[in-house]
């Protein structure tokens, strides 16, 4: 598939990094780019975040037809059976291991076929965005701060600085949750998954500068470099672009 892409995580301050992302070429006409924040206050967030990332990717790839190409509500149902197996995974680990229970994550996953149609499936409060004359947010954050927002009790700009604005409302734990899925045609545009400590530490205008870069891994090191410059929050970053022929 002609895709190139870029991923890197930092602990920017913490001693754990509960973040985690995945990227991988599931069949000859399928890619995954997958992002998880373990919960902080939770237990073993750090286990939450990868193994949910585990049971996605490979529950994906054992529903993935081998060769043909897979439409986008093929490819939703992919992502729904995927989440259903990350809370199958967190709540077989915290039945065996007591001291995880209670873990959860935010997951955020992208899948892409052949044609460069992408799905991606969100919960929690990882985000991704879509750049090209302007930066659009796909994905709608699950928490306290974006229910005030959209209650009308506070403004995009109060947001950033609210003390409760890192209660996620929606996770994946032991309880089975329906993500949000959202299709698009990526095009000449560029996709970017990240987590809280991205969108924490950079506006998106700051965002949406650093992703008109022609260098798709340099993309990824200046968003870290310039979060960890700000930020104490685990940041991680997925960068997504089409390969021009």
């Amino acid at each position: 598939m002609n895709l190139t892409c870029c991923g890197d995580t930092h602990t920017c301050g913490r001693t754990v990094n509960e973040d985690a992302f995945d990227m991988q070429q599931i069949t000859g006409n399928l890619a995954l780019f997958v992002v998880a924040d373990g919960l902080g206050g939770h237990p073993a967030g750090e286990v939450a975040s990868r193994l949910a990332i585990t049971a996605l990717k490979d529950s994906v790839r054992a529903h993935a037809p081998a060769q043909a190409t897979s439409s986008p509500a093929q490819m939703k149902e992919m992502l729904n059976e995927g989440f259903l197996a990350a809370a199958r995974a967190i709540a077989d680990d915290c039945s065996i291991n007591a001291k995880h229970t209670g873990m959860a994550t935010t997951l955020l996953a992208a899948l892409f076929n052949d044609a460069f149609d992408c799905v991606v499936a969100n919960v929690g409060d990882s985000r991704a965005y879509l750049g090209g004359t302007n930066l659009i947010r796909i994905t709608k954050d699950h928490s306290f701060v974006q229910e005030l927002f959209e209650r009308g009790l506070i403004t995009e700009e109060a947001m950033q600085l609210h003390p409760k604005r890192n209660i996620v409302t929606r996770v994946v734990s032991a309880v089975p949750v329906n993500p949000d899925i959202v299709d698009l045609a990526l095009g000449k545009n560029t996709l970017v998954l990240c987590t809280d400590g991205l969108f924490g530490a950079l506006s998106d205008e700051e965002i949406f500068l650093e992703v008109q870069g022609e260098d798709v891994p340099r993309i990824c090191q200046n968003l870290i470099e310039r979060s960890r410059a700000i930020n104490g929050d685990n940041t991680t970053v997925v960068v997504v672009r089409a390969i021009s022929d």
